[in-house]
């Protein structure tokens, strides 16, 4: 009696966990948020890599000329080497990837795998906007546009459609975007830490130099 009451029970039991608590508590595939980490930490550092040497390359032309180290500092200043700010190179390594969901979410448009990209990450669209940055900061020494522009390129060169030449030159190769394919889930995961560790880091820097609060508020560096 007891026993035949019990499988009772467990018939009218529901199964635990559903399926949709089951895919939340699935730790094999990563959160949006983790996935975004190596590409703000890449660009960020590719963004800084590249200001320094052209800060570098501007105070030893000025030295050449005859100018002070005063004058040379102005001039990084005026060419836009001391005023990335890093919260929009944030933004900008993120930008393929919030116009690919635009572009979803107005055509309704289905990925034939989780790794397939559209137009933001196309060179149709990164290229211009990498022109039209360098003309601002080389016209109106103004390097906001650049900042955005340089961090969505260095996303595209993360990202697997750089294997994708159909994808990254659309629409030479058909109107079609292929399904691309992405980095197995182990290096995905190294990625996140690396890129956790690398934040984690400069984080503390920052706060040791007592210089964090300076970069919240001007996201200079």
């Amino acid at each position: 009696m007891i026993l035949k009451r019990a499988a009772t029970i467990d018939d009218n039991a529901r199964p635990f966990p559903r399926p949709r608590m089951q895919r939340r508590l699935d730790l094999s595939s990563p959160n949006r948020s983790m996935r975004s980490l190596p590409h703000i930490t890449i660009a960020c550092g590719a963004i800084w890599a590249g200001s320094r040497l052209l800060g570098a390359n501007g105070r030893d032309r000025a030295l050449i000329d005859g100018a002070t180290r005063e004058d040379s500092a102005e001039k990084r200043q005026v060419n836009g080497s001391g005023q990335t700010d890093y919260r929009l190179v944030a933004m900008g390594s993120l930008l393929p990837d919030l116009v690919d969901r635009a572009q979803r979410a107005a055509f309704r448009t289905r990925r034939s795998s989780p790794d397939q990209h559209f137009l933001g990450h196309t060179l149709l669209l990164n290229l211009p906007l990498l022109f039209a940055g360098i003309y601002f900061l080389r016209r109106h020494g103004d390097a906001k546009l650049l900042s955005v522009s340089g961090a969505s390129m260095t996303h595209l060169l993360v990202d697997p459609v750089i294997r994708s030449p159909a994808t990254l030159l659309w629409p030479l190769f058909g109107l079609e975007f292929p399904a691309a394919r992405g980095l197995s889930s182990r290096l995905t995961a190294l990625t996140q830490v690396a890129a956790a560790t690398t934040v984690a880091m400069t984080i503390l820097a920052l706060q040791r130099q007592n210089r964090l609060g300076q970069f919240i508020r001007s996201g200079q560096l």
